[in-house]
């Protein structure tokens, strides 16, 4: 008894909503060597283009290829193409894949990597070939690699970034090449595709003192009926014990016959335009 009238004593309820949106963001640089945009597919963040540090710019076109591979046999972390991934304000962003397109010139690089700010570029991102690729494979620490010494485009790079999930601020992807078999070596991705999701969070605040009235319009019952002025779905009665006595769905002006309610006072809960509504009644 007491947790009822605590609970209809109540006029302002907080309410939590949350809402997941998936995104898919494409760099397919048909642009190039002129900046791709990308192209964004869902809501509730904002994608840059690709850049490279370090590196030096070619005139390839259909596809993002810098030239000045490192030949060390493990990654200059001054040398990495970038892209990054922006929640907007009250959001969370989830990365579940990054798959891409590699290829490398006749005397390019044949390992990279795939790293994320989120943990601050310490360790590659799991890597996997998908499909398979027999000029492709994933050694050591998820290092890809070339299996040979080719100088074509390869499908089937795959990351799995499984730390990215539900983080509030910027995401930076950054992917690094290294051991090429000469200075000068080039090194490309193209048709990149990063899918994830968004999860937005809001808290509303909602007047019941406001909104009560659009539930029942004679709250002084004397014909049998409880007359609602609003469609409200799960409708409850409630007795003074804290018992639900009927349950209904309603229509706009539609009546609900209590004729089998004693006299008394009863409180009508119900929920109108997705809000949570009560009202007190008097059954003559």
């Amino acid at each position: 008894m007491k947790k009822l009238y605590s609970l209809f004593a109540v006029l302002f309820i907080a309410i939590s909503l949350t809402a997941q949106t998936a995104f898919t963001a494409t760099y397919d640089f048909n642009e190039a060597p002129s900046p791709d945009n990308g192209t964004l597919v869902g809501s509730g963040l904002t994608i840059t283009p690709f850049t490279a540090t370090g590196l030096q710019s070619t005139t390839t076109g259909n596809r993002f290829a810098w030239s000045d591979a490192p030949t060390a046999t493990t990654p200059d972390t001054g040398k990495y193409f970038e892209v990054t991934l922006t929640p907007s304000s009250g959001t969370t962003i989830s990365v579940s894949s990054i798959t891409f397109r590699s290829q490398r010139s006749g005397t390019g690089p044949r390992y990279y990597v795939v790293r994320t700010s989120v943990g601050g570029y310490a360790d590659n991102l799991p890597a996997s070939i998908e499909p398979a690729n027999a000029e492709l494979e994933v050694i050591g620490s998820n290092e890809f690699h070339f299996v040979n010494d080719i100088s074509t485009g390869q499908n089937g790079n795959k990351v799995t970034p499984a730390t990215i999930n539900n983080i509030s601020g910027a995401v930076t992807f950054r992917f690094y090449f290294y051991n090429a078999e000469a200075s000068g070596g080039t090194f490309s991705v193209d048709d990149v595709v990063i899918t994830g999701t968004t999860t937005s969070s809001t808290l509303a605040v909602t007047d019941l003192s406001k909104t009560k009235g659009n539930l029942v319009k004679n709250t002084f019952v004397k014909n049998e009926e409880i007359t609602f002025g609003a469609q409200a779905k799960d409708v409850k009665v409630y007795n003074m014990y804290g018992q639900v006595v009927k349950t209904a769905s309603v229509k706009e002006n539609e009546s609900l016959n209590v004729a089998e309610l004693q006299k008394g006072n009863y409180i009508v809960t119900g929920t109108v335009n997705n809000q949570p509504v009560s009202q007190k009644i008097l059954k003559d």
